[in-house]
């Protein structure tokens, strides 16, 4: 007697199981992710509602008017302690870490007096503050915060989730005097870490609930498909090969479903045979058609991602008459490493920075956005260039496996004085016109930023006239090549720069442009050239 085949379960059950358990995957955590906003939502309502309650009690007992006096004397009276007491009561009732009322001192709100401080009792986390303490607190989200309380009159309620002091939900409250002006801020914190944990558990739950669902789904579905639904599939060995030979589309003949199953065999194998015989060229053809269109149009869009990255409009500050900037950068490929940027940190200085990736294409175009975006993100903080540039270093080592760097130039110019302060991390020294003659402004580089973490960075002071020139550069520049591989070199730089004194900034730009592509000439672009020029007006 002919043994029967052992039976397993069928690659088709499998595979249709899958798609099921997938999908009812995917439906439990849409079920877990909107269940937790809503969670979320109701336990904010309630904590938002409850806090700003607590804040409009405590700003019912405040004698605004006395605060003045207060603040002048620090000294407490009668009506003060009595305050105090029930502030105290209110954080010991209300479970709060603490209330307080203070004066924060515009423009930047980092600079606070208080007149109350009262402390959970106990807690040995926080140390009431006595009547007319003063500290500066340097904290974004509170300094914001005191801004909209002092200068729009807002109620400002603040979510902080795992802090130092634990998770917690804040309000802050303007105090007004008699006539309706905003001398002080009341402030009240409570901890949600019950909130935060319940959430956690509310999570984990429907997580865990969700698995076993997917689980006993999985389990009940494959035993349903293999014992009533998926059986042989009877299909004409003609109509496989009709399929293979002159039909390059599926037949509704595979998809008939009969009662035998010794067919099964021929039927997968057939299937096979026609994935390999049509359906993996077709697709082939498909992906490297679909992939090159892919890729075409992501360099095309990167291009006009990193276009839009660089400030391209001239003049870059209309209102500004005393000088002349202008800079452009064009890419050896689709997408360069060249970066450029300047800004007015105040009405008195402007910044300047030009920059090299090494490397080509999407790669290095990455890498300068993340350089250019760090630099600007430290300028704005009012930093020295030579701390711009160790923030920077330090920020672009961290994770570098790439092993990418940049050379960069960056100075911050003086209207008043005419101070050049710069740095420069292994970049070519830019063209200085002073005194009648251009010249190139000599400095002993520092390391490429991205090289070493840790390095310190020097800061070299230059003194300029009115009508001097600056042009930043780089080396795409100097490192222009002919097609007998001859670099364009220092010497005709200077040499195309003579007899620009008197043209603006564009003028200059593309008057050196137009020099390197003669002396290039047929020869092909193997680096970006970027430059930037800076005029100080007579």
């Amino acid at each position: 007697m002919e043994e029967k085949p052992h039976r397993k379960i069928s690659i088709i059950t499998f595979r249709i199981t899958a798609v099921i358990v997938i999908e009812s995957v995917l439906l439990c955590f849409i079920f877990l992710l909107f269940s937790y906003m809503a969670f979320v939502k109701q336990f904010r309502a309630a904590y938002d509602e409850n806090i700003r309650s607590i804040a409009e009690a405590s700003l019912e007992c405040l004698n605004a008017e006395d605060f003045p006096r207060y603040l002048e004397t620090l000294e407490s009276d009668e009506k003060y302690e009595s305050v105090n007491y029930i502030l105290q009561d209110f954080v010991d009732k209300f479970d709060l870490n603490f209330i307080y009322v203070s004066v924060v001192d515009p423009p930047n709100y980092t600079h606070i007096t208080y007149i109350y401080d009262l402390t959970k009792k106990d807690s040995g986390k926080w140390t009431p503050y006595p009547l007319g303490y003063s500290e500066d607190y340097f904290e974004p989200d509170y300094n914001a915060s005191a801004k909209k309380v002092f200068e729009n009159g807002e109620t400002v309620v603040r979510h902080t989730i795992k802090a130092r002091s634990g998770s917690h939900i804040a309000a802050m409250m303007p105090v007004r005097d008699a006539s309706g002006n905003i001398i002080a801020v009341v402030g009240v914190e409570k901890s949600i870490q019950a909130f935060v944990k319940a959430g956690f558990d509310f999570a984990k739950f429907i997580l865990i609930s969700g698995v076993i669902f997917a689980f006993i789904l999985f389990s009940l579905f494959v035993i349903f498909i293999n014992k009533y639904l998926i059986r042989p599939i009877l299909m004409i060995t003609e109509e496989v090969r009709h399929f293979a030979e002159d039909d390059p589309l599926p037949s509704d003949m595979l998809l008939k479903v009969v009662h035998h199953k010794d067919e099964l065999s021929t039927l997968a194998n057939s299937v096979r045979q026609m994935e390999y015989d049509v359906c993996r060229n077709i697709e082939k053809l498909t992906k490297v058609t679909a992939e090159k269109e892919r890729m075409e149009t992501e360099l095309n869009l990167a291009a006009k991602i990193q276009i839009e990255m660089l400030p391209t409009v001239y003049p870059p500050f209309p209102d500004r008459t005393d000088f002349d900037l202008f800079a452009a950068m064009s890419p050896a490929k689709e997408v360069g490493g060249d970066l450029y940027d300047y800004m007015m940190m105040d009405d008195d200085r402007l910044l300047i920075c030009v920059g090299d990736v090494s490397g080509k294409g999407v790669p290095a175009a990455l890498f300068m956005g993340k350089c250019k975006t760090l630099i600007d993100s430290y300028a704005s903080s009012d930093l020295t260039p030579g701390e711009i540039f160790n923030f920077t270093n330090d920020q672009l080592c961290a994770g570098n496996e790439t092993g990418l760097f940049v050379t960069c130039w960056l100075g911050i110019f003086t209207f008043s004085t005419g101070q050049l302060v710069f740095v420069n991390a292994g970049h070519p020294s830019p063209v200085l016109y002073h005194d009648g003659k251009f010249d190139y402004l000599r400095s002993k580089p520092n390391l490429v930023l991205g090289g070493m973490e840790g390095m310190p960075y020097t800061e070299h002071l230059v003194t300029l006239s009115k009508g001097d020139r600056l042009l930043v550069y780089t080396d795409g520049v100097t490192e222009a090549t002919d097609i007998n591989e001859e670099l364009f070199g220092e010497e005709r730089l200077l040499a195309a720069v003579q007899g620009t004194e008197n043209q603006n900034a564009p003028e200059t730009v593309v008057n050196v442009r137009n020099a390197i592509d003669t002396f290039v000439g047929k020869a092909e672009q193997f680096d970006d050239i970027t430059m930037l020029q800076f005029i100080w007006k007579e």
